[in-house]
């Protein structure tokens, strides 16, 4: 992200002309082109969804790694911070990583480069200008947003007794006191003015020490969706949006629609083909093999069966980018190549797949088996994570 943040400012400090195309190369790595280019990409999205940042919403809360609520990123709101310039310095912070993550998305699309950001449909029509609004807390929040649902409609029967004009104050009070949820009352439930499941995210200044009850549930209801989508993240989005501004004008996103937009961040792994067949088809063989040779059928099989999180790491051995364009294999350009690996001395048992990220093309012994072509395979992409020490 630090790196991101130089060339970000880099790009705008010297004005470099918004059509120059952006190429990365590592320190200490031999790769060099396309390949590592899409692998900054790559890690920047990896470095943006971590959990320690306290970026995104992730019901999966605890443990490292990175947020896994495919199709619901959408900025999480700050813990309370409190006052002065410590909290004027996190929440810049937080800020700062929202326009870095948008100026990269905007140069991955003008360079036409492959991100792997999955966006919810509300951050979505938030970078096409529209606001997010109480029923997109469906997707950005689930458990939080059946919580609320359900003190919503307590708040409104409340409501509803409060304007029966034939009800007397006493059986208004003893109808809005026999309100529960699940069968509890509210002041039992032990729920502070936070966001559910989020203690540290507050509604209100010392919303921890003020406990939900009924006479108070109508500014809970009111508060909880004001917190998650507007007042606490309007800032994240704002700077999500003016990072993406620094590289293209953001009118012309309406090109898309919230679907496109979607497709554009990241694919969904669980719809794209590996079926075998389509595999050979997509596939182009050369140099010593062709889509007859019973390698092609043995690599086509394996890949088939492999686990999507392994289908993923292939795919960013071959092309630096864990993600296929939407199209799937047959999409990407060049073409995704398979040729003979020559032979050396180590016997082919023993020998690795050796890749060129910025031709998507792999190099591939002859194997005699498909458990010695599956083994040497996941040795190549669970070592080669993250590096070019194998192109």
């Amino acid at each position: 992200l630090e790196s991101a943040r130089k060339v970000m400012d880099m790009y705008t400090q010297v004005q470099v002309p918004r059509c120059s195309t952006l190429e990365v190369e590592f320190y200490g790595e031999v790769g060099v082109g396309a390949g590592p280019t899409q692998e900054f990409y790559s890690c920047v999205c990896h470095e943006i969804t971590r959990k320690e940042f306290k970026l995104w919403w992730d019901e999966e809360r605890g443990g490292g790694g990175v947020c896994a609520g495919v199709w619901r990123a959408v900025p999480r709101p700050p813990a309370a911070a409190g006052s002065g310039a410590k909290a004027d310095e996190t929440r810049k912070k937080r800020a700062d990583m929202f326009e870095v993550c948008g100026w990269v998305c905007g140069k991955a699309l003008l360079d036409n480069r492959l991100l792997d950001l999955p966006l919810s449909p509300p951050l979505c029509r938030a970078l096409l200008g529209c606001p997010l609004e109480v029923e997109d807390m469906r997707f950005v929040c689930p458990a939080v947003y059946k919580t609320f649902c359900a003190l919503r409609a307590i708040a409104r029967t409340k409501a509803e007794i409060l304007g029966d004009a034939a009800l007397g104050a006493a059986d208004q009070a003893s109808k809005i006191n026999a309100l529960s949820l699940d069968g509890a009352e509210l002041s039992s439930l032990g729920v502070t003015f936070t966001v559910p499941g989020y203690e540290d995210v507050l509604l209100k200044e010392g919303g921890g020490d003020i406990e939900l009850s009924i006479d108070n549930v109508e500014e809970y209801v009111e508060l909880l969706p004001r917190v998650l989508l507007t007042e606490s993240v309007m800032p994240l989005l704002t700077a999500l949006r003016e990072g993406m501004s620094k590289v293209i004008p953001l009118a012309s996103l309406k090109v898309f629609c919230v679907e496109e937009l979607q497709q554009l961040f990241a694919s969904d792994d669980t719809q794209m083909e590996w079926s075998p067949e389509s595999l050979l088809q997509a596939f182009k063989f050369e140099h010593g093999y062709t889509c007859n040779s019973r390698i092609a059928r043995l690599l086509a099989d394996v890949l088939s069966g492999l686990p999507i999180e392994s289908k993923r790491k292939f795919v960013s051995f071959c092309t630096g980018c864990p993600r296929l364009p939407v199209g799937g294999f047959s999409s990407l350009r060049p073409c995704f190549t398979v040729v003979r690996k020559e032979s050396s001395r180590t016997p082919i048992e023993l020998q690795l797949p050796s890749v060129m990220t910025c031709a998507n093309y792999l190099k591939l012994p002859e194997y005699d088996t498909a458990e010695v072509l599956r083994e040497r395979l996941l040795v190549a992409v669970n070592e080669a994570d993250g590096s070019f020490h194998l192109s």
